[in-house]
C-alpha cells in the first residue's frame, strides 16, 4: 500500500474518532439535561403540591374556632402561612438552580461562574471532565497539523466552549511563545483532571519545543481518549445519584407537607373535644 492510500485512511480513522469523541460530548449534555430537567419537574410538582396543602389547611383552621380552658379561641395559622412561603421560596431557588445547571451544562456561564459551577459535586465533575475532552481534542487535532503549542493553545482558546479554559488557554498561548515550559504551562489550567496532569508530568523541555512530535501527538491523543472515557464512566454514576437525590427531596417535601397537614387536623381535633 503506497503512502497517499495510508495517509487518506488515516484521515478517515481521525475524522471518525473526532465525530466519536463530539457525539460522546453531545450525549453527556443532553442527558444530563434531560435527567436535571425531569428532576427539578418531580421537585416543583412536590413543591406545588405542599402549598396546596398547606394553604388549604390554613383556609380551613383560620375559620376553626377552638376551646382552650373552655374559652373560645382561633387558631393561628401564622405559621402555616410561613411554611407554604418557605416553600414558595424553595421553589424559586430550585427554578435559579436550575438555570444555573443548564447554563453550566451548556457551557453558557462566564468564566470565573464557570469555575465555581464546577466545583459542584457529580455534574460539575463530570461536566469538567467533558471540558477537558474537548480542549485535549483541540490542541491534538492542532499538532496533527503541525502546529506548535502556542498556535495550538490560541485555536483552542476559539474553539473550546469552556470559558475558564478559553481564557486560559490565551493567556497560555502567550507563556508558551515567551518561553515558559509546558508543564509549568499545563499546571495553571483552571481544571486539573487526571489526563491533563498525566500529559504535564511527561512534558519535558523536549516535548515542549516549537515543533510537534510524534510522541507529543500520541500523548495528547492518549489524553482526549481518556478523558471521553472517563466522562461517559461519571456520566453513568452522575445520572443515578442526580436521579435518586431528586426523587428522594421530592418524596421527603411532599411528606413533610402531609405532616404538618395531619399535625393541624390532630390539633383542631382534640380543640374541639374540650
Amino acid at each position: 500500500m503506497n503512502q497517499p492510500q495510508i495517509d487518506v485512511e488515516n484521515s478517515i480513522a481521525a475524522t471518525a474518532e473526532f465525530e466519536l469523541w463530539q457525539s460522546i460530548r453531545e450525549d453527556t449534555r443532553r442527558r444530563l439535561t434531560r435527567v436535571v430537567s425531569i428532576g427539578v419537574l418531580y421537585l416543583l410538582a412536590a413543591l406545588a403540591v405542599g402549598v396546596y396543602l398547606i394553604l388549604t389547611m390554613a383556609e380551613v383552621a383560620s375559620d376553626t374556632v377552638m376551646l382552650r380552658s373552655w374559652r373560645p379561641e382561633t387558631i393561628d395559622v401564622t405559621w402555616m402561612k410561613m411554611t407554604a412561603l418557605g416553600y414558595a421560596g424553595a421553589a424559586v431557588i430550585a427554578i435559579i438552580g436550575y438555570l444555573v445547571i443548564l447554563m453550566m451544562i451548556l457551557q453558557r456561564l462566564p468564566a470565573l461562574l464557570s469555575t465555581v459551577a464546577g466545583s459542584m459535586p457529580w455534574i460539575g465533575s463530570t461536566m469538567r471532565m467533558v471540558a477537558m475532552g474537548e480542549f485535549c481534542q483541540s490542541i491534538y487535532q492542532s499538532l496533527l497539523r503541525s502546529q506548535t503549542y502556542g498556535n495550538a493553545l490560541q485555536q483552542a482558546s476559539q474553539s473550546v466552549h469552556h470559558a475558564g479554559l478559553r481564557r486560559w488557554s490565551a493567556i497560555s498561548s502567550k507563556r508558551i511563545e515567551l518561553g515558559h515550559p509546558l508543564s509549568m504551562v499545563l499546571q495553571s489550567s483552571p481544571i486539573q483532571e487526571q489526563p491533563l496532569s498525566a500529559v504535564a508530568a511527561l512534558a519535558t523541555e523536549e516535548r515542549a519545543a516549537e515543533q510537534a512530535t510524534e510522541q507529543a501527538v500520541q500523548i495528547w491523543h492518549r489524553a482526549t481518549s481518556e478523558c471521553h472515557v472517563l466522562a461517559q464512566s461519571r456520566l453513568d454514576r452522575t445520572t443515578a445519584v442526580v436521579s435518586i437525590s431528586f426523587l428522594l427531596a421530592s418524596v421527603f417535601i411532599a411528606f413533610f407537607a402531609l405532616l404538618l397537614m395531619g399535625i393541624s387536623m390532630q390539633g383542631q381535633i382534640r380543640g374541639l373535644m374540650y
